[in-house]
């Protein structure tokens, strides 16, 4: 159900902070939201906010997106990082999903089962993310929420649930492998106890 792309770290942080409409996120935006945070959703709104979560981000064989507190985290950021027009946007996203379900199904989205759910969301996705066709004269803009997509708050919705997933300790320990930029130390001049550092760049 997710998008995966070849993005590194600082590129993500700055995605996520253009998705809440912040212009800056601190590190502990991303930290665990406390068990006693009062929620920024009411219980009806979380509930969906999992159960979407949940089935973009199934757990298979490494956690999902609750074991990672997804919606925990996404709430938190909603709290206060949002600004006013991406809490309504998401909101917003969060009830057409919801209602497009209980009109399909009869049943709100998270009381379907995972087969349930995951059907009805792989159709609501394809259309949601239907690209519609830019404004004259424009051939392409920069970041994809600005894109002309069919439901850009849902696009937006689905971003952050896969980027705050991977910001996690759950996916960083099972699905990510940690590489220390610039990689490993292979000097090309041999050092011995009378080297001296060089001035500057070096010898390049």
């Amino acid at each position: 159900m997710f998008e995966a792309g070849g993005v590194d770290r600082r590129e993500a942080m700055a995605r996520v902070a253009l998705l809440l409409g912040a212009t800056a996120l601190p590190a502990q935006a991303f930290a665990a939201a406390s068990g006693k945070a009062r929620r920024y959703l009411a219980p009806s709104q979380f509930a969906l906010l999992s159960a979407v979560a949940d089935t973009v981000l199934p757990a298979t064989d490494t956690p999902g997106a609750l074991a990672a507190k997804v919606p925990a985290r996404l709430d938190a950021m909603l709290a206060n990082w949002a600004s006013p027009a991406t809490r309504e946007g998401l909101s917003a996203a969060l009830l057409r999903i919801n209602a497009a379900a209980k009109t399909a199904t009869g049943k709100n989205f998270d009381k379907l089962d995972a087969r349930q759910r995951n059907a009805f969301l792989l159709t609501h996705d394809a259309a949601a993310l239907k690209q519609l066709p830019l404004p004259p004269g424009v051939t392409d803009q920069p970041y994809r929420p600005a894109r002309n997509f069919a439901d850009v708050d849902y696009w937006r919705l689905k971003q952050l649930i896969i980027d705050l997933y991977y910001f996690s300790p759950e996916a960083v320990a099972t699905e990510l492998v940690y590489e220390h930029v610039p990689g490993k130390f292979e000097p090309s001049i041999k050092l011995t106890p009378t080297s001296r550092p060089y001035l500057g760049l070096g010898p390049f």
